[in-house]
């Protein structure tokens, strides 16, 4: 069944089952409709509340009316005094005091109203249009103390409780409550089906956008035929295609690099012997030969370590002095570029849980890079600082900066950047290769990192590595 018969259904179900309900309810209370004159046992409780109060006053009536509030057989009895307020301080049902604004008791002459017998008060409502020679029907039992005060026995549908903590009495309120009810309830199982697949689907491509490359929805069978469940094993499909096409490249290239060690190592030993046998005039020839195959040596090294990083999906990590690891990198640049200036000092000690191979040569590429382009430039500036959660490697030289446009690939493997920043095209993770920063990248990425650049205002480029504190 397609997803809009469902959602046509089960809207359609649940609007049908909320005025099903809504009617039922109705006819229900209409069919029990309350009558406070025809009740079963009413002349024996009238009788026992004019003893009462002919025996006890006032107080005796309050005694007995505590006694006999009658909540458990679904009626409430409630006396009300002349000014209009119940015995026990409780509220009247509005049904009730609209009622009682019209009616008056039947006979008697009361204190304060010159024997007209027009009513009971404000409380009761008397009628301020009535004619003087208008007696209203009396509603309810009329109770007249010794001392000539006048009380209301008033016979009103309990009020109905709702779990404890809601009350009101049976009428169109509890009608519409029931009804918003079930179509809260059934509206909230609806939203719950519908939404469901779609947030597994959408945890689902953002694992897969951050390389988990095995992510599948999968899914209850029960939803293959709809158009949430078609999606699902759509996805599920590219996503094993993507995972198919990444692997077999990363393992292609993985082999190409591999097989050409073997025609590099034969090449470096045939120019080593025919080093041993040119004159001095072909050694300067022979010599940058030699260079050229170091390089593409070293390029074939970082094209093996990328293969096998992007399909590594964690690392073995170990706890590390990260200051101590930038200082050994700073160290060893500073050795091999004795030209250039490379700046380090740390005031603090940062540990944190990482490979330190990995991190290692993460470090190194972005120190090299800035080296190799912007070495004689100005100094490079290595610092790290410590954040709330992270860690952060700062390396920020003088060069000419990347263009805005490329900022965001100089991570990207084989990526070339704009020629003008390209000067110095020399030794491991030089700009020509751009393999370098790609294993950064790839290496922040596989500690929950990651590395990011900025062209500084005042010139140069700044890579930041920000790496998770260790807890």
């Amino acid at each position: 069944m397609s997803l809009f018969w469902k959602i046509f259904l089960s809207f359609g179900a649940a609007m049908a089952a909320t005025l099903v309900a809504t009617v039922y309810v109705s006819f229900q209370l209409a069919r029990e409709a309350f009558d406070p004159v025809r009740i079963e046992g009413r002349d024996p409780i009238v009788r026992e509340a004019a003893m009462a109060l002919a025996e006890g006053g006032e107080r005796g009536l309050r005694d007995w009316l505590r006694e006999n509030t009658r909540q458990d057989s679904g009626m409430a009895l409630l006396i009300v005094e002349e000014d209009g307020d119940e015995l026990l301080g409780r509220a009247l049902p509005r049904e009730m005091r609209r009622l009682l604004r019209f009616a008056a008791p039947g006979g008697g002459q009361r204190r304060g109203d010159g024997g007209r017998g027009d009513g009971m008060g404000p409380g009761f409502g008397q009628g301020r249009d009535r004619p003087p020679n208008l007696r209203p029907a009396q509603l309810t039992p009329h109770l007249v103390a010794a001392d000539g005060e006048e009380y209301r026995l008033l016979f009103v549908r309990a009020p109905v409780p709702v779990f404890g903590m809601m009350a009101w009495p049976g009428s169109r309120l509890a009608v519409g409550t029931i009804a918003l009810f079930i179509a809260a309830l059934t509206s909230l199982l609806l939203a719950r089906y519908i939404s469901a697949p779609i947030a597994r689907l959408q945890r689902a491509s953002r694992a897969l956008a951050a390389g988990a490359l095995d992510t599948r929805v999968g899914g209850p069978k029960g939803r293959w035929a709809d158009e949430v469940g078609i999606l699902s094993r759509d996805f599920d499909t590219m996503a094993e295609r993507m995972q198919a096409l990444i692997t077999d490249k990363e393992t292609l290239l993985r082999d190409v690099s591999h097989e050409l060690r073997s025609p590099l190592a034969r090449i470096r030993m045939a120019l080593a012997l025919a080093q041993r046998r040119a004159n001095e005039e072909a050694q300067p020839d022979l010599a940058r030969i030699e260079q050229e195959a170091e390089r593409l040596d070293e390029l074939i090294g970082q094209i093996m370590t990328l293969a096998r990083l992007r399909t590594q999906q964690a690392l073995e990590r170990e706890r590390l002095a990260f200051d101590e690891l930038v200082q050994a990198v700073v160290e060893d640049a500073r050795y091999e570029y004795p030209e250039a200036t490379v700046n380090f000092e740390a005031t603090e000690r940062h540990e944190l849980l990482g490979d330190p191979r990995g991190l290692r040569s993460a470090v190194e590429n972005v120190i090299r890079n800035a080296i190799n382009y912007a070495g004689e430039a100005g100094p490079i500036e290595v610092a790290i600082e410590k954040t709330a959660q992270d860690i952060v490697l700062r390396v920020t030289d003088a060069g000419p900066g990347v263009n805005e446009e490329d900022l965001a690939r100089i991570f990207e493997p084989l990526y070339r950047v704009d020629q003008s920043r390209d000067h110095r095209a020399s030794g491991p993770g030089s700009p020509g290769q751009g393999v370098g920063l790609a294993i950064t990248a790839r290496v922040m990425e596989l500690h929950g990192g990651r590395a990011t650049a900025t062209n500084r205002a005042g010139g140069g480029l700044e890579v930041a590595l920000r790496l998770p504190a260790s807890r």
